[in-house]
């Protein structure tokens, strides 16, 4: 709580300096930490749409927010056309006939993982060109000797490689073009079936020795009850260096902060930019290594009744799911980059009572 009331401090201190009554509108980041001193509660319902990942988010969060808010709530729906969903969470562009979305911006981040089952290795490490190899069936068997390289000469196996065509159409998109910064060349996903809705069931009993390229967050959702967790690719980046980018909160996270942000009228976008900077996280100097196949989870506010305008709820309970501290509670998701997230939260916020700085008439 110390730590959270120095960083608002701070922000606050910076605002005060740069804004004046002739200088609006407040900074987004400066509205992301006035917004996360109290709870804007709007009494009424609002529909979440989502998928399996937010299964358990979201019962965590509905029992918080009806603690900090009485009178508000939120009831998880299941994510299809005709579901009266309010807000809907996906990864994937939601379509007319789900969502009529009045504004649409980033929730949280997602991955493309090559994830593998090998009972028996400690690890996982693949060059680019090896995991391609892998992934467009040139590369058949573990004991490939670009695999052991990789792994600093251990053979993490000797069976062939069964890969899972199953994919993720985002996940594909993220992956090839992270695989193209990386090598110059064009990632080939001919062997693979790339689907909407990818869950932990197209993974079936992802048996000893299968290998596919998977979203973090089904990665994430299947290992808590795998009999034999499969194993996450970290990415050798330089075999001199041993540099490797590794997908996990902080890689993930670190890669967030290299998306470049886009305000409009329908909301926030996101690209990826891999030539920026990455920023360390709060309390440390050095960025860890970002792992590039990374994409965004969105929210979108739906229209209500018919109109393309959502509901002062809708927009409280979604300014509530992007509160920091729910945020934490995303198990399967990795939670917004600050800047991205007070984006974020400047937009949906909108409509409803705006925060003020202390002691100043703006």
């Amino acid at each position: 709580m110390f730590a959270k009331s120095a960083k608002l401090a701070v922000v606050l201190g910076i605002a005060a300096l740069a804004l004046t009554a002739c200088t609006p509108p407040m900074p987004p980041e400066v509205k992301a930490a006035l917004l996360e001193q109290t709870h804007t509660c709007i009494s009424g319902n609002a529909n979440v749409a989502a998928g399996e990942a937010m299964t358990d988010a979201l019962t965590s969060i509905q029992g918080a927010m009806t603690g900090a808010c009485s009178q508000m709530a939120l009831t998880p729906v299941a994510p299809a056309a005709g579901s009266g969903a309010d807000i809907w969470i996906d990864s994937a562009k939601v379509s007319a006939t789900e969502c009529k979305p009045e504004t649409t911006v980033p929730y949280a981040l997602d991955a493309a993982v090559v994830a593998a089952t090998l009972g028996n290795a400690g690890g996982l490490v693949l060059s680019p060109a090896t995991a391609a190899g892998i992934l467009d069936g040139s590369i058949t068997n573990w004991s490939d000797a670009k695999i052991t390289a990789d792994n600093g000469g251990v053979e993490v196996a000797n069976e062939p490689i069964t890969l899972l065509p199953t994919t993720d159409a985002l996940a594909v998109k993220a992956f090839g073009a992270w695989y193209h910064n990386l090598t110059g060349k064009n990632f080939d996903s001919s062997k693979l079936q790339p689907k909407a809705g990818f869950s932990t069931t197209d993974l079936g009993d992802f048996p000893e020795g299968s290998v596919g390229l998977i979203t973090n967050s089904v990665f994430t959702a299947y290992s808590v009850n795998a009999m034999v967790p499969p194993l996450a690719a970290s990415i050798l980046l330089d075999a001199k260096t041993q540099e490797q980018a590794v997908p996990d909160m902080s890689g993930i996270g670190t890669a967030g902060t290299q998306l470049a942000i886009k305000t409009a009228a329908s909301g926030v976008s996101v690209s990826m930019n891999f030539a920026a900077k990455p920023i360390a996280p709060e309390g440390s100097d050095v960025a860890p290594t970002p792992y590039g196949a990374v994409y965004p989870v969105n929210l979108s506010l739906c229209g209500a009744g018919g109109t393309a305008k959502a509901t002062k709820v809708a927009h409280a309970v979604a300014l509530y799911l992007l509160r920091q501290d729910s945020q934490g509670n995303l198990t399967n998701y990795i939670g917004l980059p600050e800047q991205l997230r007070a984006a974020s939260l400047d937009v949906v916020s909108v409509g409803l009572p705006q925060p003020k700085l202390p002691n100043t008439s703006n």
